[in-house]
């Protein structure tokens, strides 16, 4: 039902009820919305090196398809404007968000809360220059082209920034949720552990509800099922794919949730990813083609950095002796390690890792969380926030380390302990990094003006 049409026949209903006024009231502010979309192409002009795997040997031969920045800006009536961009990349670098943030700030305004860059992790997009790309047996040849590139990419992603806030025009936002099951714990032993299924959805309307001009959409799992040398969005990049094709003139945005322990089982076929990204897109298509929860009232945005502890520095005899290592992944993260500590005097004791929290109405509180993170903070933010109303994004404003939560931490393996190696970090975290991050988020949604209770 229309909500001119809902605003009608209320006032038909007697005063005693006192519904008249809330509903007329509820239907000026689901209609003050303003929105724009965009896409931008950000496969490299050229073949270069892929990122994802550390095991790779060459550069890129091949493209599946091409791979997209795309935005969208949304605008409340008060002029209050977030700008959300979905990348078809690895990892969003810090250095990559910074520059962007602050071509955003100059350009538009938008303060540094107000954008969030977000990223699919698909392993077949190309290597950024980040730490990440360290772990890949790249020349200085390959380096070079890889940094030309992420010069080129700030700008592709600045310019969908730019698209979408000049594509701002009334619109009519509402969400919902469904259901996808292809995402499994990828933990020992596979496919016990925790998983959310869950598939939320943000639909972007023109204001009359006629035309769908957006939809944002995610899941938690790895984009993983591929892992060849041809330039591929995985699961997500189909997905996207998929939906755009079934709504000519729409833009498909999707964001990976606490997927770091959660893969697509099985995997390694190209059909196999297409079918995944079948399934989501179906997934999301479900919940457009059914009645949705209109979003009402005003935008609020918090971000901060908070330092993430590294659990215990190595010192530099020992960093001397792993360039002896026989793997190369550890000598070369020593050989990282050692120049920074020769150029800096020392090394970092902690990180500063980026929290971020937008309130969408009274309908959607939408956390923004960098790293790889495991699915245990999507699971408890919800449970704290909110199960229907939170929505956690990971994989967003800089991809530095998996990040464990306290229970992963305590298990080890790779998402707690080892990957910190092929990120090129010195150390594990330090114990009490899930508190830390939980408190910071449930303060920043309080900030906002959402009422949440402190975590236990």
């Amino acid at each position: 039902m229309r909500p001119a049409l809902l605003t009608v026949l209320l006032l038909l209903v007697p005063p005693a009820f006192g519904l008249t006024v809330h509903a007329a009231d509820t239907s000026n502010e689901a209609s003050s919305w303003q929105a724009g979309v965009s896409r931008v192409v950000i496969t490299p002009p050229e073949f270069i090196w892929m990122s994802g795997y550390g095991g790779r040997a060459h550069a890129a031969e091949g493209k599946v398809h091409d791979l997209y920045a795309r935005a969208t800006a949304i605008r409340d009536a008060k002029g209050e404007t977030v700008v959300f961009v979905a990348t078809d990349l690895v990892g969003v670098p810090k250095a990559m968000a910074t520059t962007v943030a602050e071509a955003a700030g100059k350009k538009h305004g938008l303060p540094r809360r107000n954008l969030m860059l977000a990223c699919s992790h698909t392993h077949c997009g190309p290597a950024l220059d980040d730490r990440l790309s360290y772990m890949l047996d790249m020349k200085e040849q390959d380096w070079k082209l890889v940094r030309e590139y992420q010069v080129w990419l700030n700008q592709r992603v600045t310019e969908a920034i730019d698209a979408a806030i000049a594509d701002l025009q009334p619109a009519r936002l509402s969400t919902g949720s469904g259901i996808c099951r292809f995402a499994a714990n990828r933990r020992t032993p596979k496919g016990i552990g925790p998983y959310d299924h869950q598939v939320p959805v943000l639909k972007i309307e023109s204001h009359d509800g006629l035309k769908l001009r957006g939809v944002v959409f995610g899941y938690a799992c790895h984009n993983t099922t591929l892992g060849f040398y041809d330039w591929c969005g995985d699961y997500s990049g189909f997905a996207q794919l998929y939906l755009e094709d079934r709504h000519p003139d729409s833009v498909a945005m999707f964001f990976t949730g606490g997927g770091a322990d959660q893969n697509p089982l099985p995997r390694r076929r190209i059909e196999l990813a297409e079918k995944y990204g079948r399934m989501l897109a179906v997934s999301v298509d479900d919940v457009l083609d059914e009645p949705m929860k209109l979003v009402a009232g005003k935008l609020a945005a918090s971000f901060e950095e908070v330092e993430l502890e590294f659990n215990q520095l190595p010192t530099k005899e020992q960093l001397q002796e792993d360039l002896k290592n026989s793997s190369r992944y550890t000598s070369g993260r020593a050989k990282l390690l050692l120049t920074e500590w020769d150029r800096d005097g020392s090394l970092p004791k902690s990180w500063p890792y980026p929290i971020q929290v937008w309130q969408l109405g009274g309908e959607l509180t939408w956390v923004a969380l960098g790293g790889e993170l495991v699915v245990d903070y999507q699971l408890r933010l919800k449970r704290e926030l909110g199960e229907s109303s939170t929505w956690v994004t990971g994989y967003a404003n800089d991809v530095m380390a998996y990040i464990p939560s306290e229970r992963v931490l305590e298990e080890g393996g790779y998402e707690g302990d080892s990957s910190m190696i092929v990120y090129q970090l010195p150390s594990r975290w330090k114990a009490g990094l899930e508190d830390q991050i939980v408190s910071t988020v449930h303060r920043l949604a309080r900030q906002n003006g959402e009422k949440v209770q402190a975590p236990e």
